[in-house]
Parts: C-alpha cells; structure tokens; sequence
C-alpha cells in the first residue's frame, strides 16, 4: 500500500517540477536543454557526467580526436521560486591523432584542458499551471486527465540570458578539427614536433548569449521543452588576419527535447534534437537515453547520441548524476499575510517618518534666527503688547471718570 500511494505521487507531481517549490527534484538531465523551471527558493542542484567522445573527419586523411569529458552544472534558486542562477562548464581529456592532409605527416598529442564555462540566469515569466480551472484535476474523470486538450498547448515560458567564456587558449570550437585544416607554418616543417594549429590561437574570448525556455505537459506523461538561443562572440583584436572566420562569429542553438514518464514512475525515457550554425560550423545531434529517480533528491541517467553528417562523424555515451540540496522552507498563507502586513505597516512608518522630517525642518529655520534679530523680534512683540495695554487702560480710565461724572449729577 506504501509503495503504491508513493508512485501514485510521483505521477501526480512528477519528475517535472512546476514554478512553485516540490518534493522531487527537478533536473534538466538526461538531454542538454534546459527546463523553464527553476529549483525553488534556497535550493542548491549539482548535475553532472562523464562522457566517452568519439571525432573523425573523413576529408582530412580519418584525423580522429578522442577523449573523456567531465561536464558539471550548479543551479542555486533566490529570492524567488521564479529566478535561479546556474554555472555551467566542463574539462575535457582528450587524444588528437592529426593526418595531415597537406604535408604529408601525422602527429599525436594528448592533452588536459579547462573548457568552456557559462555564467547565466534564468527567470520564469509565465506559468500556466497556477491557473487552477485550466490544469486542475479532474476527480471524476480519469479520462479527462489523460487526454490532450487546447490548454496544454500554452507553454511555461523563461527567459535566460548569461556569458560563456573561455579560459584556457586551447580549448576548440563547434569544428573540433578547424585548426587541423589551417596551413602549417613553415618555421614548423624542419622538427615535426608542433601543431600547426598551437601557432595561430586565439586567446581567451567571451560569449554573452540570450534564449527563451518553453515547457509543454501533455497527458500527465509526456514533456516537450524548446530552447532558443543566440550567441555573440566578440571580436578579440588581438586574432591575427590569417583566422577571419574566427573573429566575431555568432551562433544559433536549438534545442528540442521529449520526454516520457514509464508505468513505473521512478523510471523516464527520452529524445533530443540539437542543431546550431555558425560562420564556422554547423551541426545536427540526436540523442536518446533514460533516467532513474533514486531517491527525491536524487536522480541517475545514462544517454547516447551523434551527429548527422561525417565531416566529421561525432559519437557519444554518457553517464550522469543529479543531486538536490535542499533547504527550501514553504511560508504558509498565514505568514504570507503577515509578512504582507509588516511590509505594509513598514511603509506607512517611513511615510510618517519623512512627514515628521519635513516638519522639523521648517521649525528648525525658524529657530535659527540669530540672537539680535531674535531680541528685536520679541522685543518688538512685547512693546506692541503694552501699547495695547496701555491704550485699553487709558479707554478704561475714560469710561470711569465719564460713569463718575453721571453718579455726581444725580446726586
């Protein structure tokens, strides 16, 4: 019975967590794309994998790069369940085997290197799943719920906007084999000991880059997300004139990704279509693979993919891990109130605070008078004062002798 009332709340909320804080985590594993969800207040995500990378490229003699690729994604959610910030990078381990297709002479390098990190936010500005009439369920009905109406066509909808930016010098670009194809320098014929692609690199470069997230639910199971995304490479001065493709170039991502929630709710299988373009690559990726929800705080996935075309030929298997730490607390509706009260009752004392500074100024002028106009000014008041005094007292006097002089006639 307990297994039973948990998996039926998995399919209730699902893996796929709406704007508001829930109780599984919400990752944007196994595919690439990313979901127009955040992780909810004061929640820290760590996502991870490890994946085995095959390149080769047919029209340059088979050259081949292999290697391993650690990629890592922190997501932090603040201030509220609709933002949340993320780091995005990897380190790549990889084996260049370079046939060279111009003179004639092979070379092979191994190398470490920090590759591409991305710096970004995300914010989510619609959220059709608050409206409670359109996506709300249906208690006698179990058909109802499980078919595609109008409604689920209206997406969640975020935006993300960030920078990505590159660290170490030898770190590639979309065409992993571009600098293969660049003429060796002739000062390095005679020792055949370097790349010609380690004479002409470009140095460090920053990509600030914008896109738009949609999050489709269909039929309770189904998940279909779209990423738009438009990337700018600033032009680095420093590039020499013998790379113009390499200077200045943007890039268009798109992403469209499908997932699907099994009988057994702990287990998702899914489908991803990537394709970019740019002024020095451009590209198709499918990628297909499952995920296991290991605990609600924990998920696992392995997935595979490659591209379209053979220039070059791209595969890959990747192992991943997401792991939520959580410290998300729900504020009730009570604490909502009250905290909208104080801020109200807060706003009113500021108010009242800048009416009572206005106030004291205006005494405070009349205060710093100086001394001798002061005197003056009271002395003034108080000469006017006795004037008065004394002209009622001359009237009052008048009165008197007049009532006197009536008394003295009568007698």
């Amino acid at each position: 019975m307990r297994q039973r009332f948990f998996s039926l709340f998995l399919m209730i909320t699902g893996i796929f967590s709406f704007s508001q804080y829930t109780e599984i985590i919400n990752s944007n594993r196994p595919g690439s794309s990313h979901g127009a969800f955040a992780v909810g207040v004061n929640v820290l995500q760590f996502e991870s994998a490890v994946s085995a990378q095959t390149l080769k490229h047919s029209n340059l003699n088979n050259s081949e790069i292999q290697g391993l690729n650690f990629n890592y994604l922190f997501r932090y959610g603040f201030l509220n369940e609709k933002l949340e910030v993320f780091l995005d990078g990897n380190i790549i381990t990889r084996n260049i085997l370079d046939n060279n297709y111009l003179n004639n002479y092979s070379t092979n390098i191994s190398e470490t290197l920090i590759g591409k990190q991305t710096l970004g936010f995300k914010y989510l500005l619609l959220d059709p799943f608050i409206n409670k009439k359109w996506h709300s369920e249906n208690v006698y009905s179990w058909k109802a719920n499980r078919k595609i109406r109008l409604v689920d066509f209206i997406p969640a909808i975020s935006v993300i906007a960030g920078s990505s930016f590159n660290f170490d010098n030898r770190v590639q670009y979309d065409d992993s084999f571009y600098k293969l194809k660049l003429p060796l320098h002739p000062d390095l014929l005679n020792d055949n000991i370097m790349r010609r692609n380690n004479f002409y690199y470009p140095e460090q470069t920053i990509s600030p880059f914008a896109g738009i997230a949609t999050q489709h639910h269909f039929k309770g199971r189904w998940v279909v997300v779209n990423n738009f995304f438009y990337e700018i490479a600033l032009k680095n001065p420093t590039w020499p004139s013998s790379m113009p493709a390499q200077t200045g170039y943007n890039k268009i991502n798109y992403l469209f990704t499908i997932t699907y929630n099994l009988a057994n709710p702990r287990w998702s299988i899914f489908g991803e279509f990537q394709t970019f373009n740019n002024k020095v690559y451009s590209d198709e990726y499918f990628k297909f693979g499952f995920a296991n929800l290991i605990s609600k705080n924990s998920q696992i996935d392995f997935n595979y993919g490659g591209s379209f075309k053979t220039t070059p030929s791209y595969t890959y298997i990747n192992i991943g891990f997401s792991q939520r730490f959580d410290w998300h607390r729900d504020i009730s509706e009570s604490e909502k109130q009250a905290k909208k009260d104080f801020n109200e009752e807060l706003k009113n004392r500021r108010k009242q605070q800048k009416v009572e500074k206005k106030s004291n100024k205006k005494s405070n002028k009349k205060t710093k008078l100086k001394p001798k106009k002061l005197a003056k000014k009271e002395s003034k008041k108080s000469k006017k004062s006795l004037n008065k005094s004394l002209r009622e007292n001359k009237k009052q006097l008048k009165r008197d002798q007049k009532a006197l002089k009536k008394l003295d006639r009568k007698k």
